[in-house]
């Protein structure tokens, strides 16, 4: 597959790359803004809505570039079940939002990244039942060694033969630990905010591009959708 087939355009290139650099970068700065206890000198509740109110005023400029706001109101009224569809995604984007301060604050970047890739099977499931999208042999093997490689990130394991720890705090622990986990395997509580951060993402997606899909960008031009989306949120 050329490059040439997944980036059109120059413009979907930086789009892309962009996206990329904030996205990991949000992570990065999320960890180096928590207190070593895990907690953060701000509310997070508040980052995440001042973010939703940063994206609603870019997506109502982008949008109001092409049209009016007379033309705007009309189009509102006359989409108001549009505006009302958006609130399911706008929930669920809300948990999402909220969870990545939540797991951000327990794991490292790196960890949180490779969980997070979880999604990329959720998503391949769902396209694969619900849109008909069939995937093939290549594919499904790819997903089935990500979900592996997520799993053994997640699982840690106790070696029977490891050094005795330097304190008696953490002897204490280690044999607390063994009393009631024998088989050495360690399961994370927060791997459950993760997963339910994953379905949030995926479902989330997958409502929003049914909506894009069955109302089309002609009744309701994208960005208004967005900003269906967006004052939902907030």
């Amino acid at each position: 597959m050329a490059i040439s087939d997944l980036f059109p355009t120059k413009t979907s290139a930086v789009i892309f790359i962009s996206y990329m650099g904030l996205f990991i970068n949000q992570g990065l700065l999320v960890t180096a803004s928590k207190r070593p206890d895990g907690k953060f000198n701000y509310n997070a509740t508040t980052v995440v809505l001042m973010t939703e109110v940063l994206k609603l005023c870019l997506a109502a400029f982008l949008h109001l570039k092409d049209t009016t706001v007379k033309e705007t109101l009309i189009t509102i009224r006359q989409n108001l079940q549009v505006f009302g569809l958006y609130f399911v995604p706008a929930v669920l984007y809300a948990v999402y939002n909220n969870l990545a301060f939540v797991n951000l604050g327990h794991y490292d970047p790196t960890t949180y990244f490779i969980l997070l890739q979880l999604r990329v099977v959720v998503t391949g499931v769902i396209f694969q039942f619900l849109f008909n999208k069939h995937l093939s042999r290549i594919q499904w093997a790819s997903l089935l060694l990500l979900m592996v490689g997520c799993a053994v990130k997640n699982l840690h394991f106790l070696s029977p033969t490891a050094a005795p720890a330097a304190s008696a705090a953490k002897n204490a622990t280690s044999i607390s630990h063994n009393s009631h986990n024998p088989t050495g395997l360690h399961f994370d509580l927060h791997l459950l905010y993760i997963l339910f951060q994953v379905f949030a993402s995926c479902f989330a997606g997958v409502y929003n591009e049914y909506l894009i899909k069955s109302h089309g960008s002609v009744a309701v031009p994208l960005m208004l959708q967005n900003v269906f989306m967006y004052v939902d949120s907030i």
